[in-house]
């Protein structure tokens, strides 16, 4: 048993080891529900809930996933005349914004831990936001690199795959830096960094990732 104290140290009670666990146990499970988007609340039990309540407290956020993803159709749709010239370039979207998303996943589950356990508490936003931005450009370096030599391989055609590796690094650091960024904004907004952050990470990745990769092989192939 844990004791319980007052500001004079005096026993006033004990929390049993079985409140301890119950309490842990609740916590774990909420933060994982906010991993998945909010999908069911922390006090409900999935196999008595109601599959409408279930569906509906899941379709809000996979309905701003929906609109995001239309956002990026459209996106590429607007770019239907490079990718008519040069087809190859499609083939790599879903690599680039998969491994963006993941990028931004990794740094924003380091910063909201973070801030959970205060472990950055004396480090401004900026420093944490400038840490993973270089954090990101090295892992865009050697991905980037990688991903040249396998599209090369895969295509045969250096200029696509230089656009390729170069959009990556751009991305990745993209990615920490809306994976780090938006944590301490929402926090400061008093929104739950940890349920609000991967639908609009998602949004940055996809989007902007999109928007840098044909700007990037528009100038690299001089289209």
């Amino acid at each position: 048993a844990v004791p319980v104290v007052d500001r004079e140290q005096r026993l006033v009670g004990i929390v049993t080891i079985d409140d301890v666990m119950d309490i842990l146990e609740q916590e774990t499970t909420e933060d994982i529900y906010a991993l998945g988007g909010g999908v069911q609340s922390g006090g409900d039990n999935y196999f008595q809930t109601n599959l409408i309540t279930v569906a509906r407290k899941r379709v809000v956020w996979l309905f701003v996933l929906l609109l995001t993803n239309s956002v990026t159709a459209t996106l590429i749709n607007s770019q239907e005349a490079i990718l008519k010239q040069v087809v190859a370039l499609a083939a790599f979207i879903p690599l680039l914004t998969g491994t963006g998303g993941n990028v931004g996943a990794q740094s924003s589950t380091v910063v909201i831990r973070g801030l959970n356990t205060d472990e950055i508490r004396d480090m401004g936003a900026f420093q944490v936001v400038s840490r993973e931005a270089m954090a990101g450009a090295m892992l865009g370096v050697i991905l980037g690199t990688v991903a040249t030599f396998w599209a090369y391989l895969l295509k045969g055609d250096f200029a696509v795959a230089f656009s390729v590796g170069m959009s990556l690094v751009a991305i990745s650091i993209l990615a920490s830096v809306a994976g780090s960024a938006l944590p301490f904004l929402f926090r400061s907004l008093s929104l739950d960094p940890a349920l609000m952050s991967a639908p609009f990470i998602t949004t940055a990745v996809d989007v902007l990732g999109v928007l840098i990769y044909f700007t990037i092989a528009k100038i690299v192939l001089g289209l």
